[in-house]
């Protein structure tokens, strides 16, 4: 998982690289957050988001991602979440509520676009982190110290 911006990372050991296949695309998933923390999904500039999805060095393969445990274990919010809050609860059933709800609706459809254009334009590989593919709602955390090695978070 080392994402330092050495330039020979990625590159073979004859070319005085460490020899390692690709590199992690980590200003991919902050771009995301940052985009939902900071501005409404309309107002969103495609021609930012591209190129953060496409600016990489030449020749060098990245693995994308649209979010990973690490926004989760810091107690921020998945993609999901920030795209649907608390409809995420209640909105979801038509059994509970027998009308669709749209921010569940337009959640759903731009969660499953961000992977799309992450997929499609990010790098030469993809990583899902588990439960997110499905949006999953709640924050992790895994049993250490702080948590009294608490595993009530640690479920995803």
């Amino acid at each position: 998982e080392d994402v330092s911006g050495m330039p020979t990372l990625c590159r073979p050991v004859e070319d005085g690289g460490f020899g390692f296949d690709y590199r992690l695309a980590m200003a991919i998933p902050d771009m995301w957050i940052k985009l939902l923390k900071e501005s409404s999904d309309d107002a969103w500039d495609m021609g930012h988001i591209t190129h953060t999805l496409t600016n990489r060095r030449y020749m060098e393969k990245v693995v994308a991602y649209a979010e990973s445990h690490d926004q989760a274990i810091v107690g921020d919010k998945t993609l999901a979440f920030w795209l649907m809050d608390a409809e995420m609860y209640t909105g979801m059933s038509l059994y509970q509520s027998p009308c669709p709800s749209m921010c569940v609706d337009r959640g759903l459809a731009l969660h499953k676009m961000i992977r799309v254009l992450v997929l499609g334009l990010g790098g030469e590989a993809y990583l899902n982190f588990m439960g997110n593919e499905f949006g999953h709602p709640e924050w992790i955390d895994f049993p250490r110290p702080e948590n009294g090695w608490s595993h009530h978070h640690c479920r995803r």
